[in-house]
């Protein structure tokens, strides 16, 4: 028997055959001075080429779903302008995440990237996410347990983001759910009615001890009617080069990987006061290993089983794909006394898995089923339509009482089968049984949640504000399971839960002048709890888990000069968690249950200078202490004290930025950065013992780029000293303390080189 939770990945189902067979926190807003000006809609992503010195206090941001100077912002928000995207040739979180105080990455390959902010994270087999993900004013990805939220994060291609918005603290009365940590808001540049423009682009790149890649992207911008209606179309292709060679079948440069898609973008606006915006995404992404993306090691040493960047898994295994549709229309009428925005989306999520099981499975099943060389896989295909609407009504902000209230809705709808395929390990050919080997299918799920919320902004004097709101959910979650086969029961049965959280936050202001601004934040945010997957009738594991919250208490500083060359933005925060979301093991059935609290607590700070014209020198640094205050529930062993997995305790970045004419039409850029990432631990064992340490890592990238005219061509080395940083290990056997786990390295160096053209 096997029983497996969507969630909880490969650990669970080999669980269930087991038991079958007997500073003070800174906050930046990280836009250096060259990619701070210049018409993004009709250049693209093209940082300027102004060499004068800019305002580095100008950058806006819509974090309060209001257009606001990032300095007049009361809590951490970090802005990463889509020129500096563009000019470091960043294509995925793995490129920038450094870039955001606070900020970590769990990859497993392209596609698959968990994301933390201060240090709020159970592990890399996190069921949900912690941190929310919005394209423009649309939620992205699922909400829920059972289709991989917390790890099917989109990498969007930068080439149409204008910047990218990272709200660190939680979000919860505004944006709901799993933002328990933060948010990251991709802002898209929007079309532009007065003029055409385009874009044209072509690269290559080459990995040490890989294979080569290209990228293309293009961009057009029309005008349909002046002043009135603009069409804007992105289309891109990337082919990500491998650089792990799979020893059991000769295979080299086996995780490389292809991504293609495109966006369209529709405006109108028949007046001044009205807005109507729609949308069409399209991202697809495939790879013949990603989902075997990990290189053997040994857990204690660290040191690769079979060479340094080389794996062994089963032939025919390893294929990874994902389909990614998102429609949206954003309405916008002023009536002067007040805006509403209606926002409506629909996603889709398409994803096909084939992940190599036979080091767990192997050495158990094949004496139960008489097979001398049988190797298994896990096929995996889950598909997740969510539907979103939000509708809010909200003051103008020129009046001593702001206010805003809205209503939010959204309902998921998934299924998730996992089954076990049994074939030859040399040849690969299927192997035939009686019965099938194992099928669990749970689905549909239903995911349903209706919100409201509101809150009031009073402007007690020109210096002081405060802010004070609250959000009130109902979720309710119903699913169907059903297994079968040698290793799984045969059963059929429904779950159902409901939950009623609710959030709040106050949020204080003061400004001594224009240049110097403290605030306070005191914020709530929560993840929905659900049905528990897996769990038969009749068993004593809980058939359902609870939301899990939490508060986090900050004070924050931000500082700019007369001058407006520099910016200092600092942050203290403390957040207590309790009643975590935790994947436990008991009787062999992994179940999610609520148990143990946490305490995270850190600084952050950064600073960007304008040295002189066109030089621009930026840096952050976090430090976080993310700890278990109780232990954690039965069938986990984690205690009191205890790290949480893969929270480094400082991370920093350093960068340098130069551009400098060279003649009439002509210019330059230089740039590099330094990027640092402290030691971690692993995730909590479901046996006592103690955990695996991860070494800090560090990495160094270079960049340089000539614009002759509407020309421009870049070149660029990352990872310059080829550095094998580890992202995340995990168990490849039943036994979570045996040799060989996998492990995940960020990528090695990389040589790369584009030219484009605006018009």
């Amino acid at each position: 028997m096997f029983r497996r939770h969507p969630f909880n990945g490969r650990k669970a189902i080999c669980a269930g055959i087991a038991l079958a067979l007997s500073m003070p926190v800174l906050v930046q807003a990280q836009d250096t001075p060259t990619a701070a000006t210049g018409d993004s809609a009709t250049q693209g992503t093209h940082p300027a080429k102004s060499h004068e010195p800019t305002d580095l206090t100008a950058v806006t941001v819509t974090a309060n779903k209001r257009s606001e100077r990032v300095q007049d912002v009361p809590m951490a928000v970090s802005a990463l302008n889509g020129g500096q995207l563009d000019r470091e040739s960043a294509q995925s979180f793995a490129d920038y995440a450094t870039r955001v105080p606070g900020l970590n990455t769990v990859t497993l390959g392209p596609g698959q990237t968990q994301l933390t902010l201060r240090g709020i994270t159970s592990g890399s087999n996190t069921p949900n996410a912690t941190v929310g993900t919005y394209i423009d004013d649309t939620p992205f990805g699922s909400s829920t347990v059972y289709a991989a939220g917390a790890m099917l994060t989109p990498d969007i291609d930068p080439d149409d983001v204008d910047r990218i918005e990272v709200l660190r603290g939680p979000q919860g009365t505004l944006y709901g759910s799993n933002t328990l940590g933060g948010l990251v808001k991709f802002v898209t540049t929007p079309p532009d009615s007065t003029r055409f423009a385009g874009r044209v682009q072509v690269g290559g790149s080459s990995v040490s001890h890989g294979g080569d890649g290209f990228d293309t992207h293009a961009m057009v911008n029309l005008p349909l009617v002046k002043d009135e209606l603009a069409l804007r179309v992105n289309a891109f292709a990337r082919r990500d080069p491998g650089y792990i060679d799979n020893v059991a079948n000769g295979r080299k440069d086996t995780n490389d990987a292809k991504i293609r898609g495109g966006r369209a973008q529709l405006l109108w606006t028949p007046s001044s006061t009205v807005s109507v915006r729609l949308a069409a995404l399209a991202q697809n992404l495939d790879g013949d290993a990603l989902a075997n993306a990990g290189v053997q090691i040994d857990p204690v040493s660290l040191r690769p089983i079979y060479g340094d960047l080389r794996q062994s898994f089963a032939v025919g295994t390893g294929k990874f794909g994902v389909r990614y549709r998102l429609y949206s229309a954003d309405v916008s009428a002023d009536f002067g006394w007040a805006t509403l925005v209606s926002s409506t989306s629909y996603g889709k999520l398409d994803k096909r898995s084939d992940t190599d099981t036979t080091f767990a499975y192997g050495p158990l099943v094949n004496p139960l089923l008489g097979l001398d060389n049988g190797a298994y896989s896990i096929s995996n295909p889950m598909e997740l339509n969510k539907v979103t609407q939000e509708l809010r009504l909200q003051s103008a902000t020129d009046q001593a009482v702001e206010w805003r209230a809205g209503v939010f809705f959204t309902r998921e709808h998934t299924t998730n089968v996992q089954d076990v395929n049994v074939f030859d390990a040399t040849t690969g050919a299927p192997i035939a049984l009686p019965d099938t080997a194992g099928h669990v299918a749970v689905g549909p799920a239903k995911f349903k949640e209706w919100a409201g919320y509101a809150d009031i902004t009073w402007h007690a004097t020109s210096r002081f504000a405060v802010t004070v709101g609250g959000r009130y959910s109902h979720d309710s979650t119903e699913f169907h399971e059903t297994s079968y086969g040698l290793l799984a029961p045969t059963a059929e049965f429904t779950q159902k839960s409901t939950d009623k959280p609710s959030t709040y936050l106050v949020n204080p202001t003061f400004k001594f002048n224009d240049n110097l601004m403290v605030y306070g934040r005191i914020a709530s945010s929560f993840r929905p709890g659900g049905a528990n997957t897996s769990v038969l009738p009749g068993t004593d594991a809980p058939k359902t888990f609870d939301q899990d919250r939490l508060v986090n208490y900050e004070l924050g500083l931000k500082s700019s000069s007369e001058d407006k060359r520099s910016t200092v933005e600092l942050a203290a925060f403390l957040i207590d968690w309790k009643d975590i979301q935790l994947a436990a093991i008991a009787g062999g059935v992994s179940f999610l249950s609520n148990g143990g609290k946490a305490r995270s607590r850190g600084l952050e700070a950064s600073w960007n200078y304008v040295a002189a014209n066109g030089l621009v020198f930026s840096t952050n640094a976090t430090w976080t202490r993310a700890e278990l205050t109780s232990d954690t529930p039965p069938g986990l062993f984690g205690r009191k004290g205890d790290r949480l997995p893969y929270v480094p305790k400082l991370n920093a970045n350093v960068g340098i930025d130069y551009d400098f004419p060279i003649g009439e039409d002509w210019s330059a850029f230089v740039g590099g950065s330094y990027r640092y990432v402290g030691d971690r631990v692993s995730d909590f064992s479901t046996e006592e013992g103690p955990r695996f340490a991860i070494p800090s890592y560090s990495a160094v990238d270079l960049r340089a780029g000539v614009y002759v005219g509407d020309f421009t061509f870049k070149a660029y080395v990352k990872n310059v000293f080829d550095k094998r940083g580890v992202s995340s290990i995990g168990p490849e056997t039943l036994d979570p303390r045996a040799s060989p786990f996998s492990a995940r390295y960020i990528v090695p160096r990389t040589v790369g080189v584009s030219a484009s053209v605006d018009f």
